[in-house]
């Protein structure tokens, strides 16, 4: 509890934190016994998308919104264990950024929707590399780049498949302006104001 949450506060933010971590392993649950394996795909990224909406609750800053930067850092080594040995390596730097609860699970999804496009297509060959994840404020702005080093692509962007198609859409729900480059690896970035 943070020393400026009501007493009530707390316990409510714990028994939603403890809902969300069941609603996550119910999906996943579902996921192993889908038949589909489509089906059970979408199950596991429900599961990760309610488990990342309960770490956001860990890193709030009382009334304030959520601190993205160490909100990042736990997440970092969920993604590196979802991935396993062989992953890329991730490396993050990020400043210390409040997000208000309006825009905080947004922000979110978005992150960990790079960071694991990133982690599936952003391999050296052979394996391993290194996925850099910033946090940072540029001119009056915040900026979230996911940069790695895997084969990139040349000319056009890569078909949008949902990922990208989801990034881009929320994008819009943040006033973001979000581009995407990969001459060599693929840099994805996002500006957006708070």
């Amino acid at each position: 509890m943070t020393s400026s949450e009501a007493p009530g506060v707390s316990e409510t933010r714990h028994r939603l934190a403890n809902h969300q971590q069941l609603l996550a392993a119910l999906a996943r649950l579902r996921s192993q016994r889908a038949s589909d394996p489509e089906v059970a795909r979408q199950l596991l990224w429900m599961a990760e998308a309610i488990s990342l909406i309960g770490v956001l609750e860990r890193r709030r800053v009382g009334e304030m919104g959520v601190d993205l930067a160490a909100w990042l850092a736990e997440m970092v080594p969920i993604w590196r264990r979802r991935y396993g040995p062989g992953a890329a390596e991730i490396v993050l730097e990020a400043e210390p950024i409040v997000a208000p609860d309006s825009v905080a699970s947004t922000l979110a999804l978005i992150a960990q929707e790079l960071v694991l496009n990133a982690l599936s297509h952003g391999r050296l060959p052979g394996g391993g590399g290194r996925i850099a994840v910033r946090l940072t404020r540029e001119e009056g702005l915040c900026v979230l780049s996911v940069v790695d080093e895997g084969p990139g692509f040349v000319g056009a962007a890569p078909a949008e498949r949902f990922g990208l198609w989801l990034v881009r859409s929320l994008s819009g729900q943040v006033r973001g302006r979000f581009t995407l480059s990969g001459e060599a690896g693929v840099a994805a970035r996002l500006e957006f104001p708070l």
